[in-house]
């Protein structure tokens, strides 16, 4: 997919090095009661605290966090189903310029 080094894992704790974009859609399709996250790494960055983190709620949206390092640079946001979140995980894994302008975010945990 180019762009950073990445890694996704799942809620059962399975890991995938390098996820393709039609790896990560299937994989977000796949999320539901028991298997209700995901979580791709920046293995590049400059510490362990660069990822997005994908929840299926309930409701059957999609809660979508990402952080740039710090609690600071924590946020949320919450889209409709698994397209949605997709074009958001694949703008941010590919580093796409824009890709935050795609939903409204807020700091995560509320300050």
């Amino acid at each position: 997919m180019g762009g950073p080094a990445l890694r996704a894992e799942t809620a059962g704790g399975t890991s995938y090095d390098a996820p393709s974009g039609a790896l990560l859609l299937r994989l977000l399709g796949e999320l539901g009661p028991g298997n209700q996250f995901l979580i791709v790494d920046r293995l590049d960055a400059a510490n362990d605290q660069h990822y997005m983190q994908v929840y299926r709620e309930a409701d059957g949206t999609f809660a979508i966090e990402y952080r740039e390092g710090a609690a600071t640079d924590h946020f949320e946001t919450v889209v409709a189903g698994p397209r949605d979140a997709h074009v958001i995980l694949i703008g941010w894994a590919g580093d796409i310029p824009g890709w935050r302008d795609a939903c409204d975010w807020h700091q995560w945990p509320v300050p």
